[in-house]
């Protein structure tokens, strides 16, 4: 049976933080367990784009720089490496670094944030979609990953937590690749997993202090949740996180793939928790968009719904009074299907391959995902 810490934390402080992760570690087997003098150590939190600690879209840094101590204190040396949407390169990573606040915690903590923009090509048994995959070098070096997610919304996917996000362990360009070639939401979230269980972090830390819902990944509300969740397996550890703001996690497409695959409980029976019960800690207006079923009639057999499909299935629709301008959405599409026109994108729709890539990177939180009245009726029927 899998283990799963709940942890409560009020706030960011960095005492409270320090303290709800040695908590953690001690629920888990102990720190000692996990790091042993003179390994190096990859954190990989999540760094989606350059956003302020404030705006719950990234890993906060108080997360990183109590755990960095942590390490630092069993002779042990941290290294951050993520690889955000968009670029990846030097000068990209310094820019999402300092936005996040990681630049100084890494100051503060004797960490050493990673430059690397090497990749490394990685055997994958497991994978059904991916049985070869290419990852960022400086990750995959390491001697113990440890998985530092946030618990967000997701335009797509519903809910990005453990699994999802080490989806940063694929260096930017590649996303898109995978986005464009993988688009329908199995097969995604197959792909997903298969990157997880490739790149095989030991331990998973959440920051779930404050999450974000609604328009998630970037562009939603912040939302105190006030806790750190953790385990070895990051299965267990959504399913548990998905519980407590109240979400079905098997409407979740990748909880739903990876049950089929028999990596995920089928309960929360099946997952031994520790420290607070999640009766105690559940939240029961979390704000969770709907998938709205699409994963089931997308492909009906029937040629004039399918005809209809690109324009009754959810949709970014560009908000232009937000927009400045920056072309980040069309730089970013995986399909190439965004042009700009006088300084404001024009999207094809019967190209639009519903990644959300343009929604989840940009600045200005100017894309939001639109759902046909159609589409929801059809889906009540």
């Amino acid at each position: 049976m899998s283990k799963v810490s709940v942890e409560k934390c009020p706030d960011y402080e960095m005492g409270n933080m320090y303290r709800a992760l040695k908590k953690t570690f001690d629920n888990l087997g102990g720190v000692e367990k996990y790091i042993r003098p003179g390994m190096r150590v990859a954190l990989k939190p999540n760094l989606v784009m350059k956003k302020r600690p404030a705006e719950a879209a990234t890993t906060h840094p108080s997360v990183v720089q109590a755990l960095s101590s942590i390490i630092k204190e069993q002779g042990a040396k941290a290294i951050i490496v993520e690889s955000p949407g968009g670029l990846y390169t030097k000068n990209a990573l310094k820019g999402v670094y300092s936005a996040c606040g990681i630049e100084e915690a890494a100051l503060k903590s004797g960490a050493e944030l990673n430059y690397d923009t090497a990749e490394a090509e990685v055997k994958n048994p497991e994978g059904v979609i991916l049985k070869n995959l290419i990852l960022i070098k400086p990750l995959m070096d390491a001697d113990l990953i440890i998985n530092l997610p946030k618990l967000k919304t997701h335009g797509q996917m519903v809910y990005t937590g453990a699994v999802k996000n080490m989806f940063g362990a694929v260096a930017g360009a590649r996303k898109a690749e995978y986005h464009f070639r993988i688009s329908e939401y199995k097969r995604f979230a197959d792909a997903l997993i298969d990157i997880f269980l490739g790149a095989k972090p030991a331990l998973n830390i959440m920051d779930a202090v404050t999450g974000m819902e609604g328009n998630g990944p970037t562009a939603g509300n912040a939302r105190n949740i006030g806790l750190v969740i953790a385990g070895e397996d990051a299965f267990s550890l959504d399913f548990a996180a998905l519980n407590i703001i109240g979400a079905d996690p098997f409407a979740v497409p990748l909880i739903a793939q990876a049950a089929q695959r028999g990596l995920c409980p089928k309960s929360l029976g099946e997952i031994d928790i520790v420290g607070e019960q999640i009766s105690t800690v559940r939240i029961s207006d979390f704000d969770i968009p709907q998938i709205e079923s699409l994963r089931d009639i997308q492909f009906f057999n029937n040629k004039l719904f399918k005809g209809i499909m690109s324009y009754i299935k959810p949709r970014p629709v560009f908000n232009y009074a937000l927009c400045v301008g920056c072309a980040e959405c069309a730089r970013n599409c995986p399909a190439r299907i965004i042009t700009m026109k006088n300084s404001k994108p024009r999207l094809d729709l019967s190209k639009c391959i519903r990644c959300f890539c343009c929604q989840e990177l940009c600045p200005a939180k100017a894309v939001e995902i639109k759902r046909s009245p159609l589409l929801k009726f059809l889906i009540k029927k």
